[in-house]
């Protein structure tokens, strides 16, 4: 009879969270390439073991990450500061972190980003970030930039930015810092063979344990914190996938909308699906009519209206969002790419909507068909 010892189980593959170590560079596009051959974009498929292969991208993803926070957290020309959540949470308790620029308490504007929860924060697409576009257009950079140079360009202060992190709420305890819902199955096992571990109470994050959770959480303790933010700011959202719907829900509430509403400037939904049939504030539905915008996957180019506040039943898609909608572009075949593909003109829009003030309206019109 033979038995298997748990110390002769392979042991889990280790690999350094650093790009020359992995054997790659940050060429002088901002790609990431091989060391071996430069032509060559970052290899998933390492072998054939799925493991190797996982444990490989949970490191490779780990220097991407790197890389943002310090070029976001460098002194120029960003600065961003990391404020965790829970606030006055210690950095060795269960905590989630969000980045806001340098001078927020001062700000006259702020523009909020809400990314996709399968994403970890200041990620906007890995398949851009590791593939052609390269780090800055993949991330959040680019769309700092870009708001950054819309406002320059009009002659206005730029806006202050909050990068809301609705991916990483799995708190990783040995790593002491939390995981996204994918990262959280690379996890360093006892040995390659292990399965994935399962969900406790001391992977929770007090406050954050849902995305609906952390949504509440950014705006009462961040945007409406008087401390954090003048009372006199308005607020630019922009929402992106499944937390958009959560940005929704959690607006659209009577009580919630009378402490918000009168903060918020403008809120664009990319690649959401709360219906305005479900609406239940009227300030909220007023709102979304007047200074919403919502962007879907369509293949007519970038900015081309797809319906009006009241839907289009003849669009192949989902339309009803109670506000204008637009395509983002035939570029953007996933959720995760559509800001990056439809940055200038979202962009562009916050800015209208910013230097027209309290007077701006949507545009009113209605598209029927797929023409």
């Amino acid at each position: 009879m033979f038995r298997r010892r748990w110390s002769g189980l392979p042991a889990d593959p280790v690999f350094a969270a650093d790009f020359k170590e992995l054997g790659y560079f940050i060429n002088d596009i901002d790609e990431i390439r091989s060391i071996d051959n430069s032509d060559y974009y970052f290899k998933y498929y390492l072998t054939k073991n799925s493991r190797w292969n996982e444990r490989q991208r949970f490191a490779f993803n780990e220097a991407v990450r790197k890389t943002i926070h310090a070029r976001l957290t460098a002194p120029s020309p960003y600065n961003f500061t990391t404020v965790r959540l829970p606030l006055g949470t210690p950095p060795s308790q269960p905590h989630v972190p969000v980045l806001t620029s340098p001078h927020l308490a001062a700000a006259s504007r702020v523009v909020l980003l809400v990314g996709e929860p399968c994403q970890a924060l200041g990620v906007l697409a890995h398949r851009v970030i590791c593939g052609r576009g390269g780090i800055t257009r993949g991330s959040v950079l680019g769309l700092v930039g870009a708001l950054t140079a819309a406002a320059e360009a009009a002659a206005q202060p730029p806006p202050d930015v909050v990068l809301a992190n609705t991916g990483e709420l799995w708190w990783w305890p040995e790593g002491g810092r939390g995981l996204t819902p994918v990262e959280r199955h690379a996890v360093p096992m006892a040995s390659a063979v292990h399965w994935g571990r399962w969900h406790e109470k001391e992977n929770e994050i007090e406050g954050h344990r849902t995305v609906r959770e952390h949504v509440r959480a950014v705006f009462e303790e961040v945007v409406l914190n008087g401390e954090m933010v003048d009372e006199r700011a308005k607020v630019d959202v922009i929402a992106v996938g499944d937390a958009a719907d959560e940005v929704e829900g959690y607006l659209d509430d009577e009580e919630v909308w009378k402490k918000v509403g009168t903060r918020l400037n403008c809120l664009v939904v990319m690649g959401g699906f709360y219906s305005s049939a479900n609406f239940k504030c009227e300030g909220f539905r007023r709102f979304m009519k007047e200074r919403g915008r919502a962007y879907v996957i369509h293949h007519t180019p970038v900015d081309t209206p797809v319906a009006g506040p009241s839907g289009n039943p003849g669009a192949s898609g989902f339309t009803s969002f109670g506000c204008p909608v637009y395509s983002a572009g035939p570029a953007a075949k996933y959720t995760e790419t559509m800001l990056i593909e439809a940055q200038r003109e979202v962009v562009s829009w916050i800015q209208q909507v910013a230097l027209a003030g309290d007077a701006y309206k949507n545009e009113v019109f209605a598209v029927f068909g797929e023409e």
